[in-house]
């Protein structure tokens, strides 16, 4: 990784897995989307390291993310190589579809900066912040920007209602069916009567997120063209906007929008939006530093 010039907006892309070929995967799609002024660097969790927790155990890096808990051992794996270089970027996206803590483990240690950093700088300056957020949290965050609105209700009187359009998510392994659809409640809560709002729900496809690349592509296509379709068809509510819900599903919207066409015909299909969380947290990140909130 190269310094980042002090004109840019600078970004540290995390795979917190030890998978090189994803991280490569996500160096074209953030490269055309165009964002001047802004440089990428991208961090792949290292092999063949062990750290040591504070209280004695330890832990290796994750090839493949496959559940909640080794979100959990990636995030305590990483974190010691990414303290080294906090300091060097002014956006981290971290790149796992999960309630990953490595996001909040990078806003604490962003938090202590910024407050050590306020006690120093004149009251009349600003202090320049670092921004922190994760392909699950900008995605649902994007989907909901989509599917989210207020129409008016006709009938006597003058009143106003929900739009009945939801998101959904397409995952890799079934253990994420519960998994992401927990975190989504906790993150967006539940509405009156007890759904959650705008939430259609996850389908999966079955395979690891390594096995998005080890498997013959037109098995992955497949799976996930199913996987759209049931999800579409299994909603109660119409479904406005799909997430791809992991990293290593860039560059895969085609098979997701054939779902969509088999579930809803061509004409509705093809109305619905796709949701990338790697370029939704791009954009989140470029705009959070250009605009400094």
């Amino acid at each position: 990784m190269s310094a980042p010039s002090k004109d840019t907006c600078s970004i540290l892309v995390i795979n917190p897995n030890t998978s090189s070929h994803m991280t490569n995967a996500l160096i074209p799609l953030l490269d055309n989307l165009g964002h001047g002024g802004t440089q990428f660097d991208y961090f792949t969790a290292p092999v063949s390291e062990t750290v040591t927790l504070p209280d004695g155990r330890t832990v290796e890096g994750v090839p493949s993310i496959d559940s909640g808990e080794d979100s959990v051992k990636s995030a305590l794996y990483c974190m010691p190589f990414l303290e080294r270089i906090i300091s060097e970027y002014d956006g981290f996206l971290v790149c796992c579809f999960s309630a990953h803590p490595l996001v909040g483990m990078l806003k604490e240690k962003v938090r202590k900066i910024e407050e050590s950093h306020t006690s120093i700088v004149p009251s009349e300056q600003k202090v320049k912040r670092k921004y922190v957020t994760g392909i699950f949290e900008a995605g649902v965050l994007a989907s909901l920007g989509v599917v989210s609105s207020f129409q008016y209700a006709s009938g006597p009187g003058f009143h106003k209602s929900l739009s009945p359009e939801t998101f959904g998510i397409i995952s890799t392994g079934k253990i994420w069916e519960t998994e992401l659809s927990s975190a989504v409640a906790d993150m967006l809560g539940h509405s009156s009567d007890g759904s959650i709002s705008h939430f259609a729900g996850v389908e999966t496809t079955g395979l690891t997120a390594v096995e998005l690349h080890t498997t013959p592509p037109q098995e992955v296509r497949r799976r996930l063209v199913e996987a759209t379709e049931r999800l579409l068809k299994g909603s109660q509510r119409p479904v406005g906007a799909i997430c791809m819900g992991c990293a290593g599903m860039v560059g895969m919207e085609e098979a997701v929008r054939e779902g969509c066409v088999r579930a809803y015909g061509r004409q509705k299909g093809c109305q619905v939006r796709i949701i990338d969380g790697v370029a939704a947290g791009a954009g989140m990140l470029v705009t959070a530093c250009k605009v400094g909130y």
